[in-house]
């Protein structure tokens, strides 16, 4: 009887101390003439191009660390063609590719792996159709106004058809990978969705690194809300002149983010011009918040659109201050402020923006 308590015993411990090893991936490529991989972590934040480098020897490879939760990570081959995805966990994995083709890849040890491999089949077929909508609201956008308001009216009825993917999948409550594929598929300013998807998990799924960063993209959602108070930025025009937000209170304020690259903002600027000359010696002011980083952009950017109303910036594109209390992850996005300087609205768009600030009394 003691014999058996004893081997339990160790068992135990030693079960437990696997686990706190961390993860080992013992790679082989056959037809592999490099001989070194790069990784990159796929993961909100990540900045870094590349995170780690594997010494790659006669097409066989050793990998080893620990992740604090299960992870998207790619090891690109050092001719950058192609890429071999693996989801990380804290487990012995074992990776083969044939030929060194990514498609002919196989692993083994990793059941986050599985669960990932699975999702991504599974939902195939909804990303194709929801890909193909997103296509002709966007050729609507530029050719037809009316068949563009439709479709964008649609756009929750797709979002619903997203989440409830995640969310029927047999082991979403616990999963540790859905949580991904909701960072990639549920915007943060869906906050229905998005809220419904996090409030379904368990204590241990929301320790995923995508769940957290669900999680702090709805708290920014939340702040743009209609009805909160607008961020109180000071921003400066090419001049150097400083505008402040909130002296301009007792008056409605329009703020599009925009940036020289963005093809779609130009596509706005017609618009854009038409509420100017509508609200023209009204309590009504327009600013543009520029997202380039480098001042000559910025500059060149101005001098060549030569907009009738001021173009701001603090040259800290998305990275800067302003854009993160806005939650600006992707432009444009205009902004209305009413007079008591609360957020009436982040969703004006072409014709519909100028129907909107039609029927404002000013």
């Amino acid at each position: 009887m003691k014999y058996s308590y004893y081997l339990f015993i160790l068992i135990l411990f030693y079960a437990c101390q696997k686990k706190d090893e961390g993860f080992v991936v013992r790679g082989v490529i056959t037809g592999y003439s490099g001989t070194k991989l790069f990784v990159r972590e796929i993961i909100p934040g990540n900045d870094a191009w590349m995170n780690d480098t594997i010494e790659v020897k006669d097409g066989t490879f050793e990998y080893r660390g620990k992740v604090e939760s299960p992870r998207l990570i790619y090891f690109i081959p050092q001719d950058f063609l192609g890429r071999y995805e693996l989801f990380l966990e804290n487990s012995e994995i074992k990776l083969n590719v044939e030929n060194g083709h990514y498609r002919d890849m196989k692993v083994t040890g990793s059941k986050s792996h599985e669960e990932f491999i699975a999702i991504s089949r599974d939902s195939r077929e909804l990303l194709i159709r929801c890909g193909q909508f997103e296509k002709q609201k966007n050729e609507a956008f530029k050719t037809d106004t009316e068949l563009y308001k439709r479709l964008e009216d649609s756009t929750s009825v797709w979002s619903g058809r997203l989440l409830r993917f995640l969310v029927e999948r047999i082991n979403y409550s616990n999963s540790l990978v859905l949580p991904y594929f909701a960072s990639e598929w549920i915007k943060s300013e869906d906050i229905q969705n998005m809220e419904r998807f996090i409030n379904g998990l368990t204590p241990d799924a929301r320790k995923s690194v995508y769940t957290q960063y669900c999680e702090k993209a709805l708290e920014q959602a939340k702040k743009v809300q209609s009805g909160n108070d607008a961020y109180d930025f000071v921003l400066q025009d090419i001049d150097g002149k400083e505008y402040r937000l909130s002296d301009f209170k007792g008056n409605y304020v329009l703020l599009e983010f925009s940036a020289s690259w963005c093809g779609w903002c130009k596509l706005e600027i017609p618009y854009l011009k038409q509420v100017y000359d509508l609200t023209k010696g009204k309590k009504f002011h327009m600013f543009t918040i520029n997202l380039d980083k480098e001042r000559k952009l910025w500059e060149e950017d101005v001098k060549k659109e030569s907009l009738p109303w001021p173009v701001l910036s603090d040259l800290k594109a998305f990275d800067g201050g302003v854009a993160g209390e806005y939650n600006v992850s992707g432009i444009p996005v205009i902004f209305l402020i009413d007079p008591e300087g609360k957020i009436v609205t982040n969703k004006l768009r072409g014709e519909g923006m100028i129907s909107f600030i039609k029927q404002l009394s000013f």
